[in-house]
């Protein structure tokens, strides 16, 4: 017996040359477009994670200017109190300065000399003293000298006065002084 097929034989399906290279090309474009897709949404996560990164920094950067305007209120504070603290230490020193120097001074006055006008600067005094006898001028300074606090003593001016029929001797007189020693 004979047998006759009267299907039709599938025939395999080859494609030519160019449209495998058409096949070929489009699957190239996909993969590459994927790739594209694939990068840009991994270069869109870290420009996120920048931005948060840049946003966290910046509430950083205006809690850190805030803390730097109050370090240096304080340390306009701290300025202010030293200069404070400074002077006060200046004006006990003066105050010792000046006791030393009227200690010596009272310690070098004979009995009727008096001092009218005391005045203290930069280490020099300058005094407007009165006197009853002529001779206690040349006791107080000589008394000056004696007290290794005083030098440069310098006698400026020597007046007479009569007040209610008194001579009274008014003279002037400078002198640098000796601090600490």
């Amino acid at each position: 017996m004979i047998r006759v097929n009267l299907v039709a034989k599938k025939k395999k399906f080859k494609l030519k040359g160019i449209y495998f290279e058409l096949l070929l090309f489009v699957a190239l474009i996909v993969v590459i477009v994927l790739g594209i897709f694939n990068i840009n949404s991994r270069l869109n996560e870290q420009k996120l994670l920048i931005k948060r990164e840049i946003s966290k920094l910046e509430k950083e950067l205006a809690s850190l200017k805030k803390i730097d305007r109050e370090v240096k209120e304080l340390k306009s504070k701290k300025e202010e109190l030293q200069r404070k603290i400074n002077l006060v230490i200046n004006l006990k020193q003066g105050q010792k300065d000046y006791y030393l120097i009227l200690t010596k001074l009272e310690q070098s006055l004979p009995q009727d000399v008096w001092i009218n006008k005391f005045d203290y600067k930069n280490g020099n005094v300058n005094m407007e003293v009165s006197s009853l006898r002529s001779s206690s001028v040349n006791e107080f300074i000589i008394n000056m000298y004696k007290s290794e606090f005083f030098k440069d003593i310098d006698l400026k001016i020597v007046r007479k006065n009569q007040v209610e029929g008194i001579d009274i001797n008014n003279f002037s007189i400078t002198a640098k002084v000796k601090l600490g020693g």
